[in-house]
C-alpha cells in the first residue's frame, strides 16, 4: 500500500492558524448546477449488516456529521459556497523491525491518523481544482489527526481543516477566473462529474505480527550475514501495516475498507575491486501474515534462498564492469512487470495537465486508440482478481478512494490503447465522463495489471531467440535483466555511498521512461548457451517507441507488486534492440585499503 509520509502537527498548526478564524453561517446546501450527470444510488452490499455496521461506526457518524455541518453553513459573503466535500480518514497501525550484524536495532510499533479533504467550489463545469497558478497558501495535502479515538477531537480537526481548505478555494477559484479570462484555448473539459451512489462495508481481522518472532528472526539472519567480511552492510527489515479507510461524501457515498501489509526485506551492500558500488535484495511480501520462523520465512529457508544472491554479489566483486551496451535484452522476472509498470501504469496518475502550467497537454492522453505495442499484446486490469497462485493480491480492491466501484478494463488491445485509469476528473472526452473505478492516491491507479501475448513463446524458446539475435546484432551474446531497484529494500541501506545506486536520467516528459539500474543481469552466450552475471551497467531514460521493439514475449507471469500497493502480472519481454550505459569512467573508492 502507499504508506503515509509524515507531517509534522507544528507546521500543520501554523498552517492553519495563518487561516484562523470561522466562516461558518447558517444556510442551506447550495443546489446542484444544471447540466451535470445524473446520480443513481446504489449499493455494493445492501445487506442488514453492512449497513448497521457502517451505521454503528462512531468514526463515520463523526465525519458524517461535520461534512452536514459544513455543507450547510460554510460560506464567505459574497463568495461561492462549496457544492461537493469529502473526507477520507486513515487510520494506520504499523509495526517496523530492522537488524543489523546480531543486533536488532528497532522494533517498534506507531498509530497514525490523517484525513484527505477534497473541497470543491464554484460547480461541476468548473471549480477551483485543475489549477497551477498563483500564490496561495494552506493545506492541499494529506493533513494528520489527534492520535485518540475521540470524535469531538475528530470533528474539531475536520473543521479547523475544512475551514482552511474552503478559504484556500474560494482564492483559487478566483485566481483560476482571472487567469482563464486573460488565456485562449482553455480546456473545455468539466473539472467534476457526479456518479453512482454507494456504500460499503469490508473490515478484514487484523494480523499484527509476532514481535519477539520477528525480531529474533532479524538478529539470527543479519548476525549470518554479518560473517561475509566483504558485505559493507546488512540489514534486515519487518514491517507491518493495517490501514482502515473511512470516507464520507456530500453526494451520500460512504464507505469503510481495511488494507493490510506483511514484508520482510533483505538489503545487502558492497563494492567491487575498482570501487563501484554493488547490492542486492531478497524481497517477501503478502497481504496474509507470514509465519515467522516456520516455512519458508524460518532462518533455514532464508539463507537457502539468500545463498544463491550472496554468491552472486561475490562473483561480481571480482568481474570487470560491461562496456555500453546495444543490442537484444530480455526482461524476466520483476524486471518485465517493472518495465510495464514505468511505460504505461504510472504515467497514468496525472492525465490531465492543470491549466496554468504552460504545460503540453499529457502525452499519455494523446495516445487513445493509438499502437504503443506489438499486435499481439493486450493489457487488462481486473482489481477483480483477489488471488494469484494462491497468493492474495495487493491490487485487489471494491471501490476506490471517490466511492465508485473498481471496473476490470482493457487498457491495450491489439497493441492499441483503449482505456485509461479513470476517476471523477474527466480526462478524456470520449470517455463520458464516466469513472471506471480506479482513482486512489490521489490519481489514477493500478489494480492487477496484466499482460497478455497471443503469440507466447516458451523460456527455452526465448532464450533461444536471444541468442541468435546477440549472433546477428554481432557481438555474440544478449543480456537478461532479471530484478530491478525495490524501495522497501534501497530504504533500509545506510552506506553513503548508496547514493550512487538509483541513479536514473532525466526525462524530457514527451513519451520517455525511466528504469532504475538494474540489481541482476546476466549474459547469455550465444554460441553455448552460457549465463554469466555482469555488472556496471544502467538504462538511459527509455522512449515509448521502444516497446514497438518487443520481439516476443513468454508464457509464464511473474507477479510484481511496487510498495505492495498494486500487482502486476507480466510474462518476460523481449527487445531486439535496446541501450544500456556502462559504468563511469571513475568510481568512489574503498573507504579503507589494507
Amino acid at each position: 500500500m502507499i504508506r503515509p509520509s509524515s507531517v509534522s502537527l507544528l507546521a500543520l498548526g501554523l498552517a492553519w492558524a495563518g487561516l484562523a478564524g470561522s466562516v461558518f453561517a447558517k444556510g442551506k446546501t447550495q443546489a446542484a448546477p444544471p447540466g451535470t450527470h445524473a446520480t443513481g444510488a446504489a449499493s455494493l452490499d445492501k445487506s442488514d449488516s453492512s449497513l448497521a455496521r457502517l451505521d454503528a461506526s462512531a468514526t463515520l457518524k463523526a465525519m458524517g456529521h461535520e461534512l452536514k455541518r459544513s455543507m450547510d453553513g460554510l460560506r464567505i459573503k459574497g463568495r461561492p459556497r462549496p457544492y461537493f466535500l469529502s473526507y477520507l480518514l486513515w487510520d494506520v497501525e504499523s509495526h517496523h523491525m530492522q537488524a543489523s550484524l546480531g543486533s536488532c536495532e528497532m522494533s517498534e510499533g506507531d498509530r497514525q491518523h490523517m484525513a484527505e479533504v477534497d473541497l470543491r467550489v464554484g460547480n461541476y463545469d468548473e471549480d477551483n481544482t485543475n489549477f497551477q497558478g498563483g500564490i496561495v497558501f494552506g493545506p492541499r495535502l494529506r493533513l494528520p489527526l489527534p492520535q485518540e479515538n475521540d470524535t469531538n477531537l475528530l470533528r474539531l480537526s475536520l473543521w479547523a481543516a475544512t475551514d482552511a481548505k474552503y478559504k484556500v478555494a474560494v482564492e483559487m477559484l478566483a485566481q483560476k477566473h482571472a487567469f482563464l479570462a486573460n488565456h485562449s484555448g482553455r480546456d473545455s473539459l468539466p473539472d467534476f462529474s457526479r456518479q453512482k451512489v454507494l456504500t460499503r462495508y469490508r473490515v478484514e481481522p487484523r494480523t499484527p505480527p509476532d514481535t519477539a518472532k520477528t525480531a529474533r528472526l532479524g538478529r539470527e539472519l543479519s548476525g549470518y550475514l554479518g560473517g561475509f567480511p566483504w558485505l559493507l552492510e546488512s540489514r534486515v527489515g519487518y514491517q507491518y501495516y493495517y490501514t482502515t479507510f473511512h470516507y464520507v461524501d456530500s453526494e451520500g457515498a460512504r464507505f469503510i475498507e481495511t488494507v493490510k501489509e506483511h514484508t520482510l526485506t533483505v538489503a545487502l551492500f558492497t563494492q567491487a575491486k575498482d570501487g563501484s558500488p554493488l547490492w542486492d535484495y531478497l524481497r517477501i511480501a503478502t497481504r496474509d501474515p507470514l509465519a515467522v520462523g516456520e516455512g519458508s520465512v524460518s532462518f533455514a529457508a532464508l539463507k537457502d534462498s539468500l545463498a544463491p544472491i550472496l554468491k552472486r554479489m561475490d562473483y561480481l566483486r571480482s568481474a570487470p564492469p560491461l562496456a555500453n551496451y546495444r543490442g537484444p535484452v530480455l526482461f524476466t522476472g520483476t524486471s518485465a512487470g517493472e518495465l510495464l509498470n514505468k511505460a504505461l501504469l504510472t504515467p497514468q496518475a496525472r492525465l490531465r495537465e492543470p491549466a496554468g502550467t504552460g504545460a503540453e497537454p499529457n502525452f499519455m492522453a494523446s495516445l487513445a486508440g493509438r499502437k504503443l505495442f506489438p499486435n499481439e499484446v493486450s493489457v487488462l486490469d481486473t482489481p477483480s482478481m483477489e488471488a494469484w497462485e494462491g497468493r492474495a493480491l495487493f491490487g485487489h480492491y471494491i471501490l476506490d478512494q471517490q466511492g465508485q466501484p473498481a471496473r476490470d478494463i482493457v487498457l491495450v488491445k491489439d497493441g492499441r490503447v483503449e482505456e485509461f485509469y479513470q476517476g471523477k476528473v474527466p480526462t478524456l472526452r470520449a470517455k463520458g465522463h464516466l469513472s471506471n473505478g480506479h482513482w486512489r492516491y490521489g490519481g489514477g491507479f493500478p489494480g492487477v495489471a496484466v499482460l497478455r501475448s497471443s503469440k507466447p513463446l516458451s523460456d527455452a524458446e526465448l532464450r533461444s531467440k536471444l541468442g541468435a539475435m546477440g549472433a546477428d546484432e554481432g557481438t555474440g551474446y544478449g543480456l537478461i535483466v532479471s530484478k530491478v531497484v525495490d524501495e522497501d529494500a534501497f530504504k533500509l541501506l545506510r552506506h553513503p555511498l548508496a547514493a550512487h545506486l538509483a541513479v536514473t536520467d532525466a526525462l524530457d516528459g514527451h513519451g520517455s521512461f525511466s528504469l532504475t539500474p538494474p540489481c541482476e543481469v546476466d549474459m547469455y552466450d550465444s554460441r553455448t548457451g552460457k549465463v554469466t552475471p555482469v555488472r556496471g551497467l544502467s538504462f538511459p531514460a527509455l522512449d515509448t517507441k521502444s516497446l514497438r521493439d518487443i520481439a516476443a514475449i513468454g508464457d509464464r507471469p511473474y507477479l510484481h507488486e511496487p510498495q505492495a500497493a498494486y500487482s502486476v502480472l507480466c510474462p518476460s519481454l523481449l527487445f531486439s534492440l535496446l541501450d544500456l550505459k556502462g559504468g563511469r569512467n571513475t568510481q568512489p573508492r574503498l573507504p579503507y585499503l589494507p
